[in-house]
């Protein structure tokens, strides 16, 4: 019968390579991008009217945490995946990890979609964090963001983005009068209800009514003011997922179930991605591969 000195030696070496396996799995899923087609109704009920019997084909990115060193296998899932026919791109904050990034701007988008391209920024567009931040942020809240908003360059950063074909939305709203959508985008870190509102209120009641944002939370007031289907990241759809638990973190005021997909709330569907990476110093995915998301949007 083997001691009791020999199990626990055993022991502790099985979980040892239990959990090395499993942070090498983690880090080799981090670089396999995955295209995930979704398909979506939406019925519009006494608005959003002059678009009913379309179908619109939209791509969703976001959260791509572009590094300074951003690997060749981000780069060319991104050319490959925005080289196609698209009616709309929408791109959801967390673009670039450093100011360095925009180099790699034109990689971005390839091809022109019919109705445009429009981004938004996220709270690492904004903010260049520490670990120590990172670390002591999920305990102190308000240690999380540095304390000026201007650590990074954002007209550089905004330049870039519009210089590869993003319209970037800053809490604003565009209005696509021969195709009767239109399409609001609130950056980080979100607009108060009556400011929502008010972006949204001048809107032609046969329009229908998109809007981007970051992150996931008081989506009540997108369903308040009348949005047909929002679009949303910074969940990274919680990057390490269990069977039976699903997303461990999310950051979102959403259950661990919602961390990714479809939810419905109120009149409003919204789209919340996975995205495409993360900081390069926490990139590792467990059950949750980077994705890109084809919306197939129908409208009745």
């Amino acid at each position: 019968m083997p001691s009791l000195k020999k199990i626990l030696g055993l022991s502790l070496f099985g979980t040892a390579a239990i959990g090395v396996g499993s942070y090498v799995k983690a880090r080799r899923e981090a670089f396999q991008f995955k295209k995930e087609m979704v398909p979506v109704h939406i019925k519009t009920n006494g608005t959003g009217g002059g678009s009913k019997g379309k179908t619109l084909r939209i791509l969703h990115l976001s959260d791509l945490h572009v590094a300074r060193n951003e690997s060749s296998l981000k780069l060319s899932f991104l050319q490959e995946i925005t080289d196609d026919e698209y009616d709309l791109v929408f791109l959801t904050g967390d673009i670039f990890e450093h100011d360095e990034s925009v180099l790699y701007s034109p990689y971005l988008l390839s091809r022109k979609p019919r109705l445009g391209a429009y981004a938004i920024l996220g709270n690492h567009d904004y903010y260049e964090y520490s670990m120590t931040r990172r670390i002591m942020g999920r305990i102190f809240k308000n240690w999380r963001h540095p304390d000026d908003k201007k650590v990074r360059d954002l007209d550089r950063l905004v330049d870039s983005l519009e210089g590869c074909g993003y319209k970037v939305l800053r809490n604003e709203g565009v209005h696509l009068k021969d195709d009767k959508i239109s399409i609001f985008g609130i950056e980080f870190p979100g607009v108060p209800k009556h400011e929502l509102l008010e972006i949204t209120e001048k809107t032609d009641k046969e329009h229908l009514k998109l809007a981007l944002f970051h992150i996931p939370k008081e989506l009540q007031s997108f369903s308040d003011a009348g949005v047909h289907m929002a679009f949303g990241g910074h969940t990274h759809g919680g990057q390490v997922r269990f069977p039976g638990i699903g997303a461990v973190i999310t950051d979102s005021d959403l259950p661990r179930k919602n961390a990714c997909g479809l939810v419905n709330q109120g009149d409003t569907i919204f789209h919340i991605s996975r995205g495409l990476g993360a900081d390069p110093r926490t990139n590792f995915r467990l059950n949750c591969p980077p994705t890109a998301y084809v919306i197939e949007l129908s409208i009745t």
